[in-house]
């Protein structure tokens, strides 16, 4: 603020009267929206000098795009608390030069507009053509022509809305200094120009205003038309300019400031990421060694369960070779048993026959008292492979018990290498989603890094078109110069040309004839100069 307040002091007293007459100052205001992109920034200073000198009823905007113009507007009439009504139409489609999305601009222009402007401005989404039936004619005091590039489109939106306008009305053109590609709207505004009080300003792409008005403009805009200087009317321009010329600085240091913000951000980010890649990585390396020793031990364990299955296998033969050396051993010890029935069957017929003598007798007992040993030897070894039978069986079901538990353990290992796989699976797909995040953050700031760089080059072209003109506006001064020590020489001439006699005065004005010729080619050439900067 202090700095457009000490530039209003470089322009002379009579341009102050004619900016300044109400001292409001509401060009010396800063924005309160400023967002990309930002050609229009530059002449926001001149929009709300324009608001308070018109004091308009009715404005309308021809694409609003993001809004940066009409906003200006708005806040303007806000300030000076006027009764103006706004109305911005666009289709916010986006165009084949837009590098944002149509619908979300919108969004963010209506959130910010409705609350604080809601009450003397509407938003209309729709065609131009079909917003023309909203307003009766030679109700527009002030219109503004945008996001028109080609003669044609221009052309037609102008002609289509002329009728609109009241009898004071203003229009506005903006890019009228761009040449470039299909842009058409500079050839229009020479066409108009010469048919219309018109005043242009070459920064920010350019922007031009017709009075297409049928009464006399206000005062302070008709004084601003009427000038005919063309210091005083460079000094305007530039003073103009170099507000505007600030507020794109000041919003390029935000947006610079913005950026480094968020590239220290995404940075942070970046860099937390890198960690949690790098803790996962970790921790998936530490999975991968758990399930290794895992596999290792399972390894062990089905080296184990088969040589145990082998050994089971080896008793089970053990067993069933016992169960037939048992199953003779009863065989022959019935066999013996029958024996000693019989032997005691013989005996007792033998006590009883009187007739048997004692050889017999005690070959009797002899051979009672063997088959008795025999008897008992045979129950006793019976009895011993009872013992290795049972042995064997607890021994069977011992190993069949281990066998069970080391098909637990194992069922229990496989669970383990699931849940090993499982989480590592997991660790994989949570770096997959870091590494596709991390590359969405270096392409945002990519992004971000063209913007700065495009609007750091619009700033140059801006500075170098300033000292161009600044170039062009001292050459004019010295051809003028030049041609007022010229005249005031001719004027000394003709003074001491007229006390000479009549024949000596006619040859001296052919002379002069032609230092006139001179003097006005050289005049042509230094304002043709002026108009092409």
């Amino acid at each position: 603020m202090r700095q457009a307040k000490e530039e209003v002091t470089e322009v002379g007293s009579f341009e102050r009267r004619v900016l300044f007459g109400s001292g409001s100052g509401v060009e010396l205001q800063y924005p309160a929206r400023l967002v990309w992109p930002s050609p229009w920034v530059g002449h926001i200073p001149f929009a709300f000098w324009l608001v308070e000198a018109l004091r308009p009823s009715l404005v309308v905007e021809l694409g609003v795009d993001s809004g940066n113009s009409y906003c200006a507007f708005l806040q303007a009439v806000q300030s000076l608390a006027l009764t103006t009504q706004c109305y911005g139409i666009d289709h916010w489609l986006g165009d084949e030069r837009a590098d944002h999305d149509g619908d979300e601009m919108y969004a963010e222009l209506r959130s910010y507009h409705d609350p604080l402007y809601g009450s003397f401005s509407t938003l209309i989404q729709g065609t131009f053509e079909d917003a023309l039936s909203r307003f009766p004619d030679r109700s527009v005091d002030l219109l503004h022509l945008d996001q028109f590039h080609t003669y044609e489109a221009v052309a037609k939106a102008f002609s289509d809305w002329l009728p609109k306008m009241s009898p004071r009305g203003v229009v506005l053109f903006h890019e009228i200094n761009v040449r470039e590609r299909e842009f058409g709207v500079w050839r229009f505004w020479e066409d108009i120009a010469t048919r219309y009080q018109t005043l242009a300003f070459v920064h920010s792409h350019g922007l031009g205003l017709a009075y297409v008005g049928s009464e006399l403009p206000p005062v302070a805009l008709l004084t601003l038309l009427a000038l005919s200087d063309p210091d005083t009317l460079n000094r305007i321009r530039s003073y103009f300019a170099r507000l505007g010329t600030s507020l794109i600085d000041r919003f390029a240091r935000r947006q610079a400031e913005g950026i480094a913000g968020r590239v220290r951000a995404t940075a942070a980010e970046l860099e937390a990421a890198r960690s949690e890649v790098r803790r996962h990585v970790e921790a998936a390396d530490a999975l991968g060694i758990e399930v290794e020793k895992a596999t290792a031990q399972v390894a062990l364990l089905q080296e184990g369960l088969t040589a145990k299955h082998a050994e089971t296998a080896r008793l089970q033969q053990d067993l069933s070779a016992s169960r037939a050396e048992r199953d003779l051993q009863i065989e022959a010890t019935r066999a013996l048993e029958r024996q000693c029935a019989e032997a005691r069957a013989e005996l007792a017929r033998q006590t009883d026959a009187v007739s048997i003598s004692q050889m017999d007798a005690r070959k009797a007992n002899d051979r009672v008292t063997l088959l008795e040993e025999e008897l008992e030897s045979a129950r006793a070894e019976m009895a011993g492979q009872r013992q290795a039978t049972d042995a064997s069986r607890t021994t069977a079901d011992e190993m069949t018990e281990r066998v069970a538990t080391l098909e637990t353990d194992l069922s229990r290992a496989r669970l383990q290498i699931s849940d090993a796989i499982a989480e590592r699976e997991k660790a994989t797909q949570l770096l997959r989603q870091q590494i596709t995040a991390t590359t969405r953050l270096q392409r945002e700031l990519a992004t971000l890094t063209e913007r700065l760089d495009g609007l750091t080059t619009e700033h140059v072209a801006e500075s170098k078109r300033a000292e161009e003109l600044a170039s062009s506006n001292r050459d004019i001064r010295q051809e003028l110069e030049r041609a007022r020590h010229e005249l005031h020489r001719v004027h000394t001439a003709i003074a001491e040309t007229l006390a000479q006699p009549r024949y000596l005065i006619a040859d001296r004005c052919n002379a002069w004839a032609r230092k006139a010729g001179v003097l006005h080619a050289a005049l042509k050439r230094a304002w043709v100069g002026r108009y092409r900067h």
